[in-house]
């Protein structure tokens, strides 16, 4: 009853102590951070508006330390237990984040500096002991993991976890109570366990934590800065590394993954988004979940509040896997559709792009059909030796695919020789020499898909006008690349050998010849001096489509 009972009171001392050191401490330093104007600054990603300080990291910092030092004074250092040890290292290692981060908050370090000293702290806390080296999986057993993989595992996840707390501390109160919620969790874990010196750590640290957050919930009077988040973040993974030692089972691991469930799936996000978008992975953006919240309209204290649901309930189901009873798995299933379902309500574009990209994905067949039918129909109008045998295997093709109109169109200084040439090209409207249509009704909503054809001097003698239901089936233009190379070269090359010698060419001349045509004449603007011109550009005959007039020109007849 006697060790019950002094277990209550030191742990209840070193909350209560942590709290109102913070409370204290935090006024103090948001008081001197003012007069030294370390405000946080300003940019396009910032949420805040106005002067706040940055530094509140030295708060609770100070106020955790100051508290579990009276708590071991009084109560002696043997409350620490057996995880004296490891509880020491991490303290050390959460210190010397602390310290990085403070000099980042005050000159600014570049990432990569950051960086490197993150690893080199991680590196020796895994020197010092503390880190995985094996891991028991289910249907497997136990598995070894080495010297070199037990280290990049413990790396990644103490500098992992560490840069995660950092990024997600772009809201007012998210960082400093999402920290609150997980370490909830790892008490009632580390109670589990018996490990209370991890408990005591624990309840000191919420007490820092909660009395921090009374000045960071919004609107926020001062920042936790890097030197409060990566010492947070630190300890953090420090303690459920230390929790995952205690019972080497996936479902140990599993534990400190769902407690710290939401910086964790933000740099996730992050990390797959930039990589998707083909953007450096470390680069910054708006991008964040706590982003998507505020864009979607939510208010940054309701986006907070919302987040603050998220990580309760990925507290709940944390502690729920502290039994490794027979329903861990069917947790883990909920947190990870939940957590699907969560990030699908975000609207995030590039998860919208992937998708869409895996549904394609399923109909290659269909793709691969078009294409090959494309190359047959490339191969057969490369052996064809007349335009009208040319565009009946063009109508086949199109016909044989979602095609709902193609043309083939030629300007008039082609069709007709140079002798008709209109004197600015900009209004040599092309005319179309074939027409080939699946259904007379036109609908608005086809794509306008046109292919130019060039001759040997690199000048435009016409294209190849292709319409179709771009709206409809994703797949639907998926062979266009195709169509463009190969159909669209053998098509130039046959136009341009064949219609002054052949028998569809000569007839659509004469036929063209014996109409009527319009001469469009361009008014000169005060704008760009324009001279007036005389220019023939279309004709009216059989085969031919009638021309549009620039707009301003005016119109008269010729013979």
């Amino acid at each position: 009853m006697r060790d019950h009972t002094l277990s209550l009171g030191l742990h209840l001392f070193g909350f209560v102590t942590a709290l109102l050191g913070s409370l204290a401490l935090t006024w103090l330093v948001r008081g001197r951070a003012r007069k030294l104007q370390l405000f946080d600054g300003h940019d396009d990603r910032k949420v805040h508006r106005g002067d706040i300080p940055r530094v509140g990291g030295v708060a609770v910092f100070s106020a955790a330390t100051v508290a579990l030092g009276l708590t071991l004074a009084l109560f002696g250092s043997s409350v620490l237990g057996e995880t004296a040890h490891g509880l020491t290292v991490i303290l050390l290692g959460a210190a010397a984040m602390h310290f990085v981060g403070l000099v980042d908050d005050l000159y600014s370090l570049r990432a990569r500096v950051k960086f490197v000293f993150q690893i080199i702290v991680a590196l020796g806390v895994f020197a010092a002991g503390v880190r995985v080296s094996s891991l028991t999986l289910p249907g497997v057993g136990v598995v070894e993991l080495g010297g070199t993989v037990g280290l990049v595992f413990t790396v990644i996840w103490l500098v992992g976890v560490t840069n995660a707390f950092n990024l997600i501390d772009g809201l007012d109160g998210l960082a400093s109570g999402a920290a609150l919620f997980a370490l909830t969790t790892m008490f009632v874990v580390a109670g589990i366990n018996h490990q209370y010196g991890a408990t005591l750590l624990t309840l000191v640290l919420a007490g820092a934590t909660l009395g921090f957050l009374a000045y960071n919930f919004h609107p926020a009077s001062i920042f936790l800065g890097d030197s409060g988040s990566l010492f947070l973040g630190f300890m953090l993974a420090g303690i459920g590394l230390l929790s995952s030692q205690k019972g080497q089972t996936v479902v140990a691991v599993s534990i400190p993954i769902v407690a710290l469930g939401l910086p964790v799936i933000d740099t996730a996000l992050a990390i797959f988004r930039r990589f998707l978008r083909g953007q450096p992975i470390f680069s910054a953006d708006r991008g964040h979940i706590h982003h998507r919240l505020l864009l979607l309209g939510h208010s940054p204290r309701k986006a907070a509040l919302v987040l603050y649901a998220a990580c309760a309930s990925l507290a709940l189901a944390g502690m729920l896997l502290v039994n490794d009873s027979g329903y861990v798995a069917l947790v883990l299933l909920v947190v990870g559709l939940g957590t699907t379902l969560f990030v699908q309500s975000l609207r995030y574009h590039e998860f919208a792009e992937l998708g869409r990209v895996v549904r394609k994905g399923f109909k290659q067949r269909q793709v691969i059909g078009r294409g090959v039918r494309v190359r047959e129909a490339s191969l057969r109008v490369s052996e064809l030796g007349t335009l009208d045998e040319i565009f009946e295997a063009l109508g086949s093709t199109f016909a044989a695919d979602d095609f709902q109109r193609a043309e083939l169109r030629l300007r008039p200084s082609f069709v007709y020789g140079q002798g008709v040439a209109s004197l600015d090209r900009r209004f040599d409207d092309d005319l179309a020499v074939w027409t080939w249509l699946r259904t007379e009704v036109a609908e608005a909503s086809l794509w306008e898909i046109k292919l130019p054809l060039i001759d040997e001097r690199e000048g435009r003698v016409g294209s190849i006008v292709l319409w179709q239901d771009g709206l409809g089936d994703e797949t639907a233009l998926s062979h266009m690349h195709t169509i463009a190379r190969e159909l669209r070269g053998v098509v130039q090359v046959k136009v341009l050998t064949l219609w002054h010698n052949d028998a569809y060419g000569a007839r659509f001349r004469d036929d063209g010849e014996a109409s009527t045509f319009e001469v469009v004449v361009p008014l000169p603007t005060a704008d760009d001096g324009f001279r007036r011109r005389d220019e023939l550009v279309a004709g009216e005959g059989k085969g031919a489509s009638r021309t549009r007039r620039p707009e301003g020109g005016a119109r008269s007849k010729a013979r």
